[in-house]
């Protein structure tokens, strides 16, 4: 990255880092921090989860994440670790996304500093992946198939999307949600998607818990946003 410096520095040019590593050791808990530190920059990386679970006692990997006995979830262990590295306060958003590939498992990690690029990784990520948005397999081991997922009964509702559901409600329900920014964020640090939230809330605004005149909030309007009230 030395050898670019110029350009990653430059808050004026928008910039996308693809970075195929070979094991863990390519993205260090500083190369991390520099790339998160860039202006204006994406990155996406990838590291093999199955190779973390099978090598899971190997310094290099010990180091990232604690022992987990299903390579299923070593992503999302990679993803919380990652997270935890961000300082307070910086606006950096992250999302992980698992490809099976035979027996392999492997994992990517998607960073973006705007929420409309995080919001497209999401929206990819959820046309793929219907229960979770998180791979191209079954990772929540829920059975259920492509396209029953989005049927409206709810002994079919994925588990995330069922929980998500009931988190914003109450959020929106107790007042946390002053405008369609605060559920854009709300959104996004659950993984989901802004479509997601559509139901919640025609759900509260026909009830009369709140008062709003979008059903999608627009991430382009973080500027800005429409206001949600609540009556009386």
């Amino acid at each position: 990255m030395a050898t670019h410096q110029g350009i990653l520095s430059n808050p004026r040019c928008a910039k996308l880092l693809v970075i195929d590593q070979y094991g863990v050791d390519e993205v260090s808990d500083e190369i991390f921090k520099q790339l998160i530190g860039f202006p204006a920059t994406d990155f996406i990386f990838f590291l093999s989860s199955s190779t973390l679970h099978r090598f899971r006692d190997h310094p290099a990997i010990k180091q990232k994440i604690k022992r987990l006995e299903d390579s299923y979830d070593v992503h999302r262990a990679a993803i919380k670790y990652f997270r935890a590295l961000v300082p307070a306060g910086l606006a950096v958003y992250l999302a992980p996304f698992s490809i099976r590939k035979r027996s392999n498992i492997y994992g990517l990690v998607f960073g973006s500093q705007h929420p409309l690029g995080i919001h497209k990784f999401l929206r990819v990520a959820w046309a793929n992946d219907q229960i979770a948005g998180e791979a191209n397999f079954d990772i929540e081991r829920e059975n259920i198939g492509r396209n029953e997922g989005i049927l409206p009964l709810d002994v079919m509702r994925p588990n995330k999307v069922r929980g998500f559901e009931e988190d914003l409600e109450a959020a929106l329900r107790a007042g946390k949600m002053k405008s369609e920014a605060d559920v854009v964020r709300f959104c996004i640090e659950a993984g989901m998607t802004c479509q997601h939230s559509t139901p919640v809330l025609k759900k509260l605004k026909a009830e009369g818990i709140i008062e709003l005149n979008f059903w999608v909030p627009d991430v382009s309007k973080l500027k800005a946003p429409r206001p949600i009230r609540t009556p009386g």
